[in-house]
């Protein structure tokens, strides 16, 4: 037991206050400076990566409207009449496919017939 008192007496700090507050004082200002580093250091690496990604996102924009511009397919000019008698062709076939699919699925067909009002297509 001796031992320890005397091991406690040795290791007893002999340094005054202000030199205790000034040591504290200044490992809290080097703990904080190397936090907010830390911060600056990732948020200037967050930076740099958007910027790297936006240019590549414009790069490849850029190369999908030239191979849209190369690509592009030069609009192809119908004849009125020729239109029309296709759409009419199409509507007749789409009406005796529904015709049909009623037919095999409720064995009837509607007792006002079957109208096809309208039919958009899509480009």
């Amino acid at each position: 037991m001796a031992d320890y008192v005397i091991l406690a007496a040795m290791a007893e700090d002999t340094r005054s206050l202000g030199e205790k507050m000034s040591e504290a004082g200044l490992n809290t200002v080097i703990g904080i400076s190397i936090v907010f580093l830390a911060l600056a250091f990732i948020s200037i690496i967050i930076a740099v990566e958007g910027k790297i990604f936006k240019a590549i996102g414009n790069r490849g924009k850029k190369k999908a409207a030239q191979i849209a511009e190369v690509k592009a397919p030069q609009p192809v000019v119908e004849e009125a009449e020729e239109s029309v008698e296709a759409d009419d062709a199409l509507i007749a076939v789409i009406t005796a496919a529904v015709y049909e699919y009623e037919l095999q699925t409720t064995g009837t067909v509607p007792a006002n017939g079957l109208y096809v009002r309208g039919i958009r297509r899509r480009l």
